[in-house]
């Protein structure tokens, strides 16, 4: 499948349909942006026959792994999601099965950020914290209002969030709320994982000088997987990788 045929929307019947014809180990994925990734995935695993999927989306993701029982038992598949906001909240326990393979972080761009060791390449890494500590603060109250169940955006970039004129407005808080200091210092203390990858990796970008952008850092740090994609990898393998009977002593 061509990197141009991967903007076509595909239902979730489709997909199935297409899992029910192949002859391949196959592995699900979510779409477009994270295929510079998941190519150099497929390559490592070349000696397995392996065929990536991308569906569109993470929701396809799920919905083709809650379908899993309708594929047949001779396709050998395994499923790999971002674990987006479960990152903080845990994954539920429906979804805990080794067949499906969740990134380490928010995203597979937070792989990808400790995978690369960004933060150490950085020539001015005191303005980088910094700045990443005001995004947090606002990223804290966004995660929080999403997690209470309020319609919130946490995918606006560091520019805005960062511009002085826009910061009052974002981190006023609403009547009776208030503001999430624990989970504030959670996501500081652990913000390779739990920041939002593609805010994570403008946030670098912003502070890296224009010598690189989003698709040359995930093109870089693929071809080199670190502990995070080779885990990613290594689980992949271990779900399409048929067992072996076990040995009846005569």
């Amino acid at each position: 499948m061509s990197t141009k045929t991967l903007t076509i929307e595909i239902t979730t019947e489709e997909i199935i349909a297409i899992l029910k014809r192949t002859s391949l180990p196959t592995v699900i994925v979510e779409g477009c942006d994270d295929m510079i990734v998941y190519r150099n995935i497929e390559k490592e695993l070349a000696h397995l026959g392996v065929s990536m999927l991308p569906v569109g989306g993470r929701r396809n993701v799920l919905d083709v792994f809650n379908r899993k029982n309708e594929i047949p038992n001779h396709v050998r598949v395994a499923f790999i999601a971002d674990k987006d906001i479960w990152v903080i909240t845990d994954i539920p326990e429906e979804f805990a099965d080794d067949q499906l393979i969740f990134t380490e972080g928010y995203s597979i761009e937070n792989d990808i950020f400790m995978d690369g060791k960004l933060c150490d390449i950085l020539n001015d890494s005191e303005k980088f914290e910094e700045e990443l500590k005001d995004f947090i603060e606002w990223y804290a109250l966004a995660i929080n209002r999403m997690i209470n169940g309020c319609s919130e955006t946490i995918s606006l970039h560091p520019n805005e969030v960062l511009c002085p004129n826009k910061r009052p407005w974002l981190l006023k808080l609403k009547d009776g709320e208030e503001y999430p200091e624990e989970l504030r210092y959670r996501i500081a203390n652990d913000y390779m994982r739990m920041v939002r990858g593609k805010s994570l990796i403008s946030l670098f970008l912003r502070n890296a000088k224009n010598k690189y952008t989003h698709k040359s850092i995930l093109e870089l740090v693929a071809i080199r997987p670190g502990p995070m994609l080779k885990r990613i990898i290594s689980e992949v393998e271990a779900a399409i990788t048929p067992s072996q009977p076990e040995h009846v002593a005569s």
